[in-house]
């Protein structure tokens, strides 16, 4: 038995693949599970990187919370949402960075710019309906 890692390349044969039993991950079921997760995938450098620590741990917390809320309003299917949005992590690590990014330039927190990128714009845009 072979047990294989791979992220998706070009170079990886797709005989391997097609012959393989594969498996997937899933986001835990929760919002603690959620956040507990996000908070597990972030490294110390990452979570000490901005210039104005305190601000930015708090935010990311409101984000992270914000986020799993997200996720977990998909296992209520038409009570959560009218249709099936695909948010993943990269909208939080986008988000994430739009936050560290703005609260480094900006001496005053920003808060309209930060609620319409995350919220409209990162967030938003997958909503059609």
């Amino acid at each position: 038995r072979l047990w294989l890692s791979s992220s998706p390349d070009p170079r990886f044969p797709i005989s391997i693949l097609q012959a393989s039993i594969k498996m997937t991950t899933e986001p835990p079921k929760g919002i603690k599970a959620n956040m507990k997760r996000l908070y597990a995938n972030m490294s110390d450098e990452k979570f000490e990187r901005c210039i104005v620590p305190q601000k930015y741990k708090k935010l990311l917390f409101g984000l992270s919370f914000f986020h799993s809320i997200l996720l977990e309003r998909r296992k209520f299917q038409m009570l959560g949402w009218n249709v099936v949005y695909p948010f993943n992590d990269s909208d939080y690590e986008v988000s994430e960075n739009l936050l560290c990014l703005y609260l480094e330039e900006y001496p005053d927190t920003p808060w309209e710019a930060l609620k319409y990128l995350i919220a409209g714009v990162n967030y938003g845009g997958h909503v059609t309906d």
